[in-house]
């Protein structure tokens, strides 16, 4: 089968750059491909070859299963009868996954829960009706779902200890969520288009070493930064253009008022819009004698939503910067610093930093992570994390989205912004073929709501099909 979807650019390694111009010089495939099309024979390669475009294409690195046996097998050999016999044929690709996490935190806010259990599921799927050359038109689809397990589901834990964002990113708004878009790529895929009910960090802000709660660091506040004011899934669109083989720009606009539930579209107006665009670079610097890869993200926004204070709309810019970058065969750093409008983002600063080791020790089925943030919250974070002066703890309107202000409606005077830490370290063991676990440690330090130092403890469990 072809690659699963465009892609993204400059912001992808090198590894699979050239995985997609291998694949510009396979036969065409597609739901709406005709026979001659799909069985058509490609003469010699059309596209340039992939040898000698980059400085160096590092592999990468595959956990080794702890256990040959997998208890999960009998489901995955399943499911992929399921797709040999009813749709590969139809160019749909579709794969389940599920989480379960415990966090057990301290110290937290007065009469708030200190433990949770909850169950993560989701579903993403691809409908490919026609790949030539690179080139795709596709549909893509992701729902999600999350549930109690022994604990209630709300309220959730992060702002239970002063984050606004959220200690446990794998989870998502109350209810079934979901993402529903239109991908269409032009030009040998170097140009690529979205359009439908997305969410913004699925294409800004993303980072190789601090991005994906399901593998890497677990908490919101390092897949990307808490400056961002990415609101919920609602009706938008991304374009981005390759420059070059390491240069891409990308842009994108998105309805800042949608709660994320709904199809979209309620709330927009074109004073209620998040804008943003991103220069992708990929590097090659040379670290103790060759070329490591790297990647560089300067980002650039503003956000325009309803006053979630009061009558009328606000808004307000920010900007961003995010890089990655190889260091040692196994090893690779990250960091990020975000600057935003008071009145429209819950952290007006934020810098992070960390790094992941895969196979420490030479333990070949093991992955671990350290990483620090500081952010200065904003009274809207307060707010947000439902920290108010006359009610302290307790929240006017429980808001949806990430950080997104867009579809908040608040009352009462927040407590005033300030300062806080965050240390997050995890341990991930890849167990079977399909299951990942291990622990994951957090550390909140805000005095400003009271919370001087909360631990929290916690285990992460993800199987995928």
């Amino acid at each position: 089968m072809a690659q699963s979807d465009p892609g993204m650019g400059a912001d992808d390694p090198a590894t699979i750059a050239v995985e997609r111009m291998r694949i510009m010089n396979t036969p065409p495939t597609g739901l709406l491909m005709s026979e001659s099309d799909v069985h058509e024979q490609l003469s010699g390669n059309r596209f340039p070859a992939p040898t000698g475009r980059f400085p160096v294409v590092d592999q990468p690195y595959h956990q080794v299963p702890l256990f040959d046996t997998d208890p999960a097998q009998p489901i995955s050999d399943i499911i992929a009868e399921l797709r040999k016999k009813l749709t590969d044929p139809v160019s749909f690709e579709w794969q389940p996954m599920a989480a379960w996490t415990y966090q057990h935190a301290t110290k937290v806010k007065p009469g708030a829960p200190h433990a949770k259990s909850l169950l993560w599921e989701a579903v993403s799927a691809t409908l490919t009706l026609w790949e030539n050359s690179g080139d795709y038109g596709q549909v893509s689809f992701l729902l999600q779902n999350n549930v109690g397990v022994g604990t209630p589901l709300k309220p959730y834990l992060g702002p239970q200890v002063g984050n606004p964002g959220g200690i446990n990113n794998i989870l998502v708004a109350p209810g079934a969520v979901v993402s529903l878009y239109w991908q269409q790529s032009f030009f040998d895929d170097t140009v690529r288009w979205r359009i439908g009910k997305i969410s913004d960090a699925s294409f800004f802000d993303r980072n190789v070493v601090a991005y994906n709660p399901i593998k890497g660091f677990m908490a919101l506040d390092f897949n990307q930064s808490l400056t961002n004011p990415f609101p919920a899934r609602g009706v938008g669109t991304t374009l981005s253009v390759d420059l070059s083989d390491n240069t891409t720009l990308r842009a994108g606009t998105l309805n800042s008022a949608s709660t994320g539930l709904t199809s979209g579209f309620d709330g927009l107006a074109l004073s209620h819009l998040f804008t943003i665009c991103e220069l992708d670079m990929r590097i090659f610097p040379e670290i103790n004698g060759r070329p490591r890869e790297g990647h560089l993200r300067f980002m650039g926004w503003y956000n325009a939503i309803k006053n979630p204070f009061g009558e009328g709309n606000i808004g307000g810019p920010g900007a961003t910067f995010n890089m990655d970058q190889s260091v040692a065969d196994h090893v690779a750093v990250f960091a990020r610093i975000g600057w935003g409008s008071q009145d429209v983002t819950v952290s007006n600063f934020a810098a992070s930093c960390g790094v992941a080791i895969t196979a420490p020790f030479g333990l070949a089925s093991s992955q671990t992570g350290i990483a620090i943030e500081y952010a200065h919250i904003t009274p809207a974070g307060r707010a947000r994390a439902g920290f108010f002066e006359s009610t302290p703890g307790m929240l006017s309107a429980t808001p949806s989205g990430v950080q997104g202000l867009g579809s908040t409606a608040f009352a009462g005077d927040p407590l005033p912004g300030g300062e806080q830490l965050m240390l997050e370290w995890y341990w991930r063991v890849r167990m079977t073929e399909s299951t990942n676990t291990g622990p994951v440690i957090q550390v909140v330090r805000d005095p400003g709501v009271g919370i001087d130092t909360s631990v929290i403890w916690g285990w992460r469990t993800t199987i995928t099909f």
